[in-house]
């Protein structure tokens, strides 16, 4: 049986904020890719104290990161992720208001497992489970599971299947046969039942047909900034929400993965950022990362190539927030002015940057009316 209570409101969906925030990748050592003595070390004790903190602050999310193959080689930190719906049924246990987001590869996890596993989190939670869709790309990760890597249409039309899947095992009272191009089932059915009408969806695909999917299927879509400029950036988002608009006749949240970079003045925060991004930089890892997405990346100049490396080992490709409260705080508003909903942080020391953002950014962010108080 399910609970009784009143579900609580998924606040991805019914934030009033204007802007609104998320905490990712805490289930590992963040999204930078460096070998800097402050890298976060993902211990249960450090995630029971941002979690807590995040939602008290009213942070609207808390999403989780997902590899199964390290990027660096066996044994490389890349590799040290934490399984995501087994995580966030224990985040769920410690918060009450901030959705919980459990990361998964739909190319390797069946749709019965994650509609029992999210049904889960959600009765867990009381309503605020929500689910950041993968749909793999990392040979290794594949091989891992006996499963060829597909062509990449190939991977957003099984997802269309495998989401079509979910979807009916999560919401279908009754046993259900299910014959498709990837899926043949008989006496579908999954149990208990969740709490929500249907989980938050989150999706990061930035090829047309993974866009097209996030705009059919989803309700966040990411965007990767094809140039920091805030003009470009409301370019990109307009682009995206008219495409869910004309083809699919629905309204999709449009946020950014970003890494903040907080320090006392603008030259303290460029000097960190170089000491953890270049001199400590994981160049090999990053390297490979790189000749995995980018087939010719041999035949493209030095610069672009130059310029993604950095971005990854920053941040995971995030947009960088660089300098004081004042300066983070005003390329936030300029994101939001540019269309952007929500902003998914990253830092190197999540615990103290947590701190800074609490009493130096989210005052100004409230001032300027992007937020709300906690």
């Amino acid at each position: 049986m399910t609970d009784t209570k009143e579900p609580k409101p998924n606040l991805i969906r019914t934030s009033k904020n204007r802007l609104k925030l998320g905490v990712f990748a805490t289930n590992g050592p963040g999204a930078a890719f460096t070998f800097h003595p402050d890298r976060f070390k993902p211990t249960w004790d450090a995630n029971l104290r941002l979690a807590k903190r995040a939602d008290a602050l009213g942070v609207e999310a808390f999403v989780s990161a997902a590899h199964w193959k390290a990027f660096g080689g066996d044994g490389h930190y890349s590799g040290d992720i934490w399984e995501t719906f087994t995580w966030a049924g224990a985040i769920s246990a410690v918060t009450e208001r901030i959705a919980i987001i459990s990361t998964l590869h739909v190319t390797l996890i069946p749709p019965i497992f994650v509609a029992k596993a999210a049904a889960t989190v959600d009765l867990i939670s009381n309503g605020r489970a929500g689910m950041n869709l993968v749909c793999g790309w990392y040979p290794a990760e594949q091989e891992l599971f006996g499963v060829k890597l597909r062509e990449h249409t190939d991977r957003y039309d099984y997802a269309d299947e495998w989401l079509k899947v979910f979807d009916r095992f999560w919401s279908e009272p009754k046993g259900f046969d299910f014959e498709g191009r990837y899926f043949q089932l008989k006496g579908a059915m999954s149990q208990p039942r969740g709490v929500q009408l249907r989980p938050v969806l989150l999706n990061a695909g930035g090829s047309p047909r993974g866009q097209e999917f996030a705009g059919k299927n989803c309700d966040v879509a990411f965007i990767i900034p094809q140039n920091p400029d805030p003009a470009f950036v409301k370019a990109q988002v307009d682009q995206y929400r008219n495409m869910a608009r004309e083809r699919f006749g629905r309204e999709i949240s449009v946020w950014m993965s970003c890494y903040i970079v907080l320090r006392d003045t603008a030259e303290q925060a460029k000097a960190y950022a170089h000491d953890y991004i270049v001199t400590h930089g994981d160049d090999a890892a990053v390297e490979h990362l790189i000749r995995l997405n980018v087939p010719n990346a041999k035949t493209m100049p030095d610069g672009v190539i130059a310029h993604m490396a950095y971005a990854i080992k920053a941040g995971w490709g995030g947009y960088p927030l660089l300098g004081t409260a004042e300066d983070v705080a005003n390329a936030m508003s300029a994101l939001s002015a540019a269309g952007i909903d929500g902003l998914l942080l990253t830092w190197l020391d999540y615990d103290e940057r947590l701190e800074r953002l609490a009493k130096e950014v989210l005052p100004r962010l409230e001032e300027a009316g992007l937020r709300q108080p906690a």
